[in-house]
């Protein structure tokens, strides 16, 4: 049905399934996302503006080869700064997803940032724009993806910045109670 691709879950331990199809739409700013979510991002992005903020889409839909340049970008960085080899990889995906386990591989996500302040750290929870982009996300069907003091289910960092859509009605419930995309789906297995 209708939700089953809202709720499409794609995390370490879920990856993308195969053969996933995305019809895509394009930006203002030529990045790309799965069309059906294209008017509700368009209109929260609007609404953030009117409100006197500068939403910038940093990263929306990746194809399985960027993502592979970016993990395998990180993985060398991560053996760079001299972490045991046993560990660089596992510590490379807690940053960049492995390929195959992004979010941004559905088309169903964006990197929302300030246009002012595009530094992709737990600081960025302190802008207006996130103030705002956290209390009214779910009024547009998305939700904060990587919470913080959930890392141990999502397996992924704090992200102020990672908005993924859900549809409205879930992510009215995630938002109001403070979950994650998994600990939702538990709910309604």
């Amino acid at each position: 049905g209708q939700e089953d691709w809202q709720l499409l879950l794609v995390n370490p331990w879920h990856t993308v399934p195969e053969g996933y199809e995305i019809k895509l739409a394009t930006l203002s700013n030529g990045l790309q996302v799965d069309e059906r979510i294209y008017d509700d991002l368009d209109d929260m992005l609007s609404d953030c503006r009117e409100a006197d903020l500068n939403p910038i889409v940093g990263s929306a839909y990746r194809t399985e080869a960027t993502q592979t340049r970016l993990y395998r970008n990180k993985v060398a960085r991560v053996r760079a700064s001299g972490v045991p080899e046993d560990r660089v990889e596992a510590e490379a995906a807690r940053w960049v997803a492995k390929p195959g386990t992004s979010e941004h591989q559905t088309g169903l996500s964006a990197d929302i940032t300030d246009r002012y302040y595009e530094v992709k750290n737990s600081s960025l929870e302190n802008t207006e724009l996130y103030k705002w982009m956290s209390a009214h996300c779910q009024e547009y069907g998305f939700i904060v993806r990587y919470p913080k003091d959930k890392e141990d289910v999502t397996g992924i960092i704090y992200e102020p910045w990672h908005f993924r859509y859900v549809g409205v009605e879930a992510a009215t419930y995630i938002m109001e109670h403070g979950l994650c995309l998994e600990e939702f789906i538990e709910l309604y297995k």
